[in-house]
């Protein structure tokens, strides 16, 4: 496919839909209106910030693309600076026409300007496509980050027998662990009755 005259904007309040539509897969799980009104924060944040962009490619005045990039460290452990970039994402029908390339080329241009020399990116696993492309741009594989719900790892830790005692480093009130001890006791009673009858 031919390549298309694509230009680069900051994000504006009115691309929150757009946005919304690309980036349903990344964002949390709620009510479109409540993804919304996430996308309009983020959007003022970097509006507000600068260390941070948001960024939109247009193709004439359809958006057909959008990067989110932020300058930090590489870790809470690794002062590293470092450029993130996030869900670089074009519209089905303008991949493989340089619109990736766009985006990408404004993260690197981004951290050039910072002086940052690393950049990491990050896509869905499940994201062949998208990984594939950040690797032909040299992103190498550096970590795996997984994610479950805190009460599906609670409820493994019971399971493997390593569920660890309350340690006094950890800021929860006894009070809370009262509360959510009996909570849970009450669960169990009841899944014990429902699976009993």
């Amino acid at each position: 496919m031919s390549r298309v005259p694509v230009t680069m904007r900051e994000a504006r309040a009115d691309d929150a839909l757009f946005l919304l539509g690309i980036w349903q897969d990344s964002l949390r799980m709620a009510d479109a209106q409540e993804q919304l009104s996430d996308l309009e924060t983020v959007i003022a944040e970097a509006e507000a910030s600068s260390d941070q962009r948001l960024l939109v490619a247009e193709c004439g005045s359809e958006p057909v693309g959008a990067v989110y990039v932020r300058a930090t460290t590489l870790g809470p452990l690794n002062l590293e600076p470092t450029v993130q970039v996030f869900a670089p994402h074009v519209v089905p029908s303008f991949r493989r026409r340089g619109v990736g390339r766009m985006l990408m080329d404004s993260a690197v241009v981004f951290a050039e300007d910072r002086g940052i020399r690393t950049i990491v990116a990050t896509g869905s696993a499940a994201g062949r496509d998208g990984n594939r492309f950040l690797a032909r741009l040299g992103l190498g594989a550096q970590a795996i980050m997984r994610a479950a719900p805190t009460a599906v790892v609670r409820s493994r830790l019971n399971v493997l027998g390593r569920a660890l005692p309350h340690h006094a480093g950890l800021s929860r009130s006894p009070k809370h662990s009262t509360a959510v001890g009996e909570l849970l006791a009450a669960r169990r009673s009841q899944r014990r009755s429902h699976t009993v009858a």
